[in-house]
């Protein structure tokens, strides 16, 4: 994905879910940012961030990436989904290539699963998670606030599999050229408990590596398909 139109800006402090207060060209600016997540050793006060202009709403600036190391982490979920939708398309994800989309929000029991695919006739569900901790070793992780949906979704999944259905979680690991994705528990002490008990049923587990290029103004794929470990880790790193 090019042709970003990056504004750099610095990360003052977040003063909402969805807004961040940052410094675009000497001047104070709120901008939204759509990961709900607290980016914990992200989105820290005096980074650089990388802004784009919002096209939606009333903010002038969108909050996309930060910066870590000689690129930048993307934290932006809809970046993050939209790189997955294009790798899938142009048949990038391996284990996805011979799947077209079937459809988005796709509802099952209470929950909403991002998206449907038909493969060979097979109905098969993807759940997107947006992974940029930066974990020891450069491992990206997931997640860094309980998330008690994401846990209600992949119990969901493995019902589905229970009864002779395809679920995969994918996690989008937005950190530069990780090594792979671990999972964290310590802000979430049943998570680790929850993908266990998927897995177990049958729900598969895939990460991609994805991260902005300032330089290009891209976003990057880095792999495809990076080694996933559900086993919990509970440190994190700080850029």
């Amino acid at each position: 994905m090019n042709d970003l139109r990056l504004h750099e800006c610095i990360i003052i402090e977040r003063t909402s879910l969805f807004t961040v207060k940052v410094l675009v060209n000497s001047e104070h600016y709120t901008a939204y940012i759509n990961n709900t997540g607290r980016l914990k050793g992200v989105l820290e006060k005096g980074k650089r961030g990388y802004c784009i202009e919002n096209r939606n709403g009333k903010l002038k600036y969108r909050i996309i990436g930060v910066e870590s190391g000689d690129y930048a982490s993307l934290i932006d979920t809809r970046l993050q989904e939209q790189a997955f939708l294009i790798a899938q398309r142009n048949r990038l994800l391996n284990w996805l290539k011979d799947c077209r989309l079937f459809k988005r929000n796709y509802k099952l029991s209470s929950e909403t699963i991002d998206f449907a695919y038909l493969c060979g006739g097979q109905l098969v569900l993807v759940e997107l998670k947006s992974a940029v901790m930066n974990l020891p070793g450069n491992y990206a992780g997931y997640p860094d606030a309980p998330t008690p949906r994401g846990r209600r979704q992949i119990r969901e999944l493995g019902k589905y599999v229970e009864r002779g259905g395809v679920g995969i979680v994918v996690f989008v690991a937005g950190i530069p050229r990780s090594k792979g994705f671990k999972l964290y528990c310590n802000e979430d002490k049943l998570i680790g408990r929850t993908m266990q008990e998927a897995r177990s049923k049958g729900v598969l587990f895939k990460a991609m590596g994805v991260y902005l290029d300032p330089f290009k103004e891209a976003i990057l794929l880095h792999s495809p398909d990076l080694p996933v470990d559900l086993d919990c880790q509970d440190t994190y790193s700080r850029d």
